[in-house]
């Protein structure tokens, strides 16, 4: 169900995505009611009513573990992209069949694999994706109208809006970055349909395209939301750069909220990956002394004694984590994963 989001050799893909497979199954079989989705509720599910039946045809004619292959997810996107028979909202709508397809479609909930935080899967799509935006490079592909569906769906589609400047994204930064400059203004996600789902996606787009104006914006969101995932995907946007540390210090230090303590495990998870171990010791213990509140304070220490794993409270030794965000319900079947996001509903299968 998930793509794999190590920077490791091809030959170790496929057997770490069949545990990733097995341990998600095992979720499944544990928690699930004991049936499958009723088919008329998947009638109702955004791919049911926003996607065209000879869209889902099409992915669904290939195997879903070739998608896992990043050759092959790469070429079959490549083709789409160069078909004219496409419009470019349909090729928007395949590309998010594709991610379905692996995992990394995004309507109010992630997996996130085992002994994983989710500051490092974040990093492990970026990284996916960077060889993917390498990989269609040559193309030299026009986004201006992959940018207008944006516009003209921000306020009523954030998934069309989110996959449709996601994959402008890959395909062209300096226009796609000087929109990132108006998107990441914390008015507009704000005014968008879904802002969880929009601001997921528009924080893959800054990962992957960044620079000063949309760097500033997004610690001005960091330091002004609310939302514990929302300001997860911040972190993860912001540290997918090479960003300075005191960014993340100062939101620590400003964090009120005692329930936001897994954004507070993600921006140290972040600094983990950034600099050595013995200044990340170093900061942590600045952190506990100029800390005021207690449960910050006892946070931190506990992350300095190793009571946290893999230093992210939601990682497991050999399951896949369900991540909700905030307002998201889940409804789990044998076969997949109903989501309810406000308005939106949509179904992961297995």
């Amino acid at each position: 169900m998930v793509r794999f989001t190590f920077a490791c050799k091809n030959s170790n893909r496929m057997k770490n995505l069949l545990i990733l497979l097995f341990a998600l199954a095992i979720i499944l079989d544990i928690s699930a009611q004991g049936r499958d989705v009723n088919k008329r509720t998947l009638e109702q599910t955004y791919s049911y009513r926003e996607i065209k039946l000879s869209l889902r045809a099409k992915i669904d004619s290939v195997e879903k573990t070739a998608y896992f292959k990043d050759e092959f997810f790469n070429a079959y996107l490549k083709n789409i992209l160069l078909n004219k028979k496409y419009s470019e909202k349909e090729k928007v709508q395949l590309f998010y069949l594709m991610q379905k397809k692996v995992g990394y479609a995004f309507v109010g909930i992630d997996y996130v694999p085992p002994k994983q935080s989710y500051f490092t899967h974040h990093a492990g799509k970026i990284f996916l994706n960077q060889n993917t935006k390498k990989y269609l490079a040559p193309l030299k592909y026009k986004v201006s109208k992959l940018l207008q569906l944006v516009d003209s769906n921000i306020k009523k589609d954030a998934v069309l809006a989110g996959n449709a400047l996601l994959l402008a994204s890959m395909l062209n930064d300096l226009e796609t970055g000087k929109k990132l400059e108006t998107y990441s203004q914390s008015t507009v996600i704000r005014g968008s349909k879904n802002s969880n789902i929009f601001n997921h996606y528009l924080c893959l787009s800054a990962s992957l395209v960044q620079n000063k104006n949309i760097t500033d914006n997004l610690i001005k969101n960091l330091m002004s939301f609310q939302e514990e995932c929302m300001l997860e995907d911040i972190l993860c946007a912001i540290y997918s750069r090479d960003n300075f540390v005191t960014i993340m210090k100062n939101y620590i230090l400003a964090e009120k909220n005692e329930s936001n303590d897994l954004s507070i495990e993600t921006a140290l998870c972040a600094l983990e990956a950034k600099v050595p171990k013995a200044s990340v010791q170093k900061s942590i213990e600045s952190l506990i002394f100029e800390g005021r509140e207690l449960w910050k304070v006892q946070l931190c220490k506990d992350l300095l004694d190793g009571k946290i794993p893999y230093n992210y409270a939601l990682s497991k030794e050999d399951q896949l984590v369900t991540k909700q965000w905030e307002g998201v319900a889940q409804t789990i079947y044998n076969n997949g994963v109903m989501i309810l996001n406000g308005n939106l509903m949509e179904f992961d299968p297995n």
